[in-house]
C-alpha cells in the first residue's frame, strides 16, 4: 500500500512539474516584442519583415510586430518610452542620449550600416562642390534628421561656421522635391533614399552629388539594432534571439535581395518595387557590404574606429565622461564569425 501512495505521489509530482514546464514553455514562445524601423517602409526595413514573414524570430520564442519608424533619431526615444522593445536606431544619437540619461543606457547590439548613410545631397546646378559651400546657402533638414543632428560633427571637423548654414525645417518627404524645384541648394540627407527620390522626380544620376560625412575626416558608424540595457542584463536569452533572428534575415537579404523586397511588399502593396530595389541596392553596395564588413562580418565593428567615433560625439555634444566601446556595443551575442562572413 506504501508503495502505491509513494507511486501516485511521485506520479501527481511529476504531473505537477510537467505542466509548469510547459506554461513556462509557452509563456517564453509567447515573449510579445515591439521593434521600431528607422523609417516608413522601405528597402532598409525589408529584411526585418523577412524574418518576421520566415518565422525566424518566432524560432527564437518571440513574437515580434514591425513598425514604421519616424527616423532614426527617434527610435532612440521610442525606446526610452517604452513603447519598444527594440529598434533599427543611431549609434550616435544613442550615445548622446545615454551620456543625458544615464538611468535609462541603451545599447547597439547588432551593426548594419557600416559606413554611415549621413550626407550632403545637391544637384550639380547649385555649385555646391564641398560641405563648406554651404555657408550662406539654403538646406532644407528635417528636425529628426540623423545628418541634421550631427552636422555640428562634420562643420567641427572642417573647422566651418555652421551659424552661417541657412537651415530649413522641412518635412522628410519633401526634402527631395524642394531640392529638385531649386527651393533649397542642398539637403541633409539620408542618401540611399534620397539618390533614389531624385532620378524618381526626373533628376539626372549625373547631376546627383553626395557629400557622405565619412569622406571629409568623420569617423563614425551608424545604424544597428539597439536595446535598452536592462533587457541585456535582465532577458539576455531574449537579445540573443533577436541577434540571431535579424541576422539570419540581413544573410538572407544579401544572397537574394529580391526576397526582402517581395516580403516588403507583401507588407504594403502600395510600394514600388523597382524603386526599392534599386534602393536595396544601393544600400548593400554603399553602406552595408565594406571592407570592412568582409573582414570582421556581418554586425560587428573595430573597436578602435569606435573608439575615435565616440571620441568625435562625445567632443561635439560635451559628453564630460566619454564611454567605453563596450558601453556602446555589446558583441557578446554575435554568432560566429564564419556564419558572419557575406559570400
Amino acid at each position: 500500500m506504501t508503495s502505491f501512495k509513494q507511486f501516485l505521489r511521485c506520479s501527481a509530482l511529476g504531473l505537477v512539474a510537467t505542466l509548469l514546464l510547459a506554461v513556462t514553455s509557452t509563456a517564453a514562445a509567447d515573449r510579445q516584442l515591439r521593434f521600431t524601423a528607422n523609417w516608413v517602409f522601405e528597402a532598409s526595413n525589408a529584411p526585418f519583415l523577412l524574418a518576421v514573414e520566415r518565422g525566424y524570430f518566432q524560432e527564437e520564442g518571440l513574437r515580434v510586430t514591425v513598425d514604421a519608424g519616424e527616423g532614426s533619431s527617434a527610435v532612440i526615444t521610442r525606446i526610452a518610452s517604452g513603447a519598444y522593445h527594440f529598434g533599427f536606431g543611431d549609434i550616435n544619437t544613442m550615445m548622446e542620449f545615454n551620456a543625458r540619461h544615464p538611468e535609462e543606457q541603451q545599447r547597439m547590439v547588432y551593426m548594419i550600416y557600416n559606413r554611415p548613410p549621413m550626407g550632403i545631397v545637391t544637384l550639380k546646378g547649385s555649385g555646391i562642390e564641398h560641405p563648406r559651400d554651404l555657408e550662406g546657402r539654403r538646406v532644407g533638414a528635417p528636425a529628426n534628421d540623423t545628418a541634421y543632428r550631427l552636422f555640428p560633427v562634420l562643420a567641427n571637423a572642417l573647422d566651418m561656421d555652421q551659424d552661417r548654414v541657412r537651415f530649413e525645417n522641412v518635412s522628410p518627404n519633401m526634402r527631395e522635391p524642394l531640392l529638385y524645384r531649386g527651393q533649397v541648394d542642398a539637403i541633409m540627407a539620408f542618401p540611399p533614399s534620397s539618390y533614389v527620390n531624385l532620378l524618381e522626380l526626373g533628376a539626372d544620376p549625373d547631376d546627383i552629388r553626395i557629400m557622405y560625412y565619412t569622406d571629409y575626416g568623420v569617423s563614425m558608424y551608424s545604424n544597428g539594432v539597439i536595446v535598452p540595457a536592462r533587457m541585456i542584463e535582465e532577458e539576455p536569452e531574449v537579445v540573443e534571439g533577436i541577434v540571431r533572428a535579424v541576422h539570419r534575415a540581413w544573410m538572407d537579404t544579401i544572397e537574394d535581395p529580391e526576397a526582402a523586397i517581395d516580403a516588403l511588399v507583401r507588407r504594403d502593396s502600395l510600394i514600388d518595387r523597382n524603386l526599392e530595389m534599386q534602393r536595396m541596392a544601393f544600400y548593400l553596395e554603399h553602406q552595408i557590404l565594406t571592407d570592412e564588413v568582409r573582414e570582421l562580418g556581418m554586425g560587428a565593428v573595430d573597436a578602435e574606429r569606435l573608439k575615435e567615433s565616440i571620441d568625435v560625439v562625445s567632443a561635439v555634444f560635451e559628453v564630460g565622461n566619454p564611454p567605453s566601446p563596450e558601453e556602446v556595443f555589446d558583441a557578446r551575442f554575435l554568432p560566429p564569425l564564419e556564419d558572419r562572413l557575406p559570400q
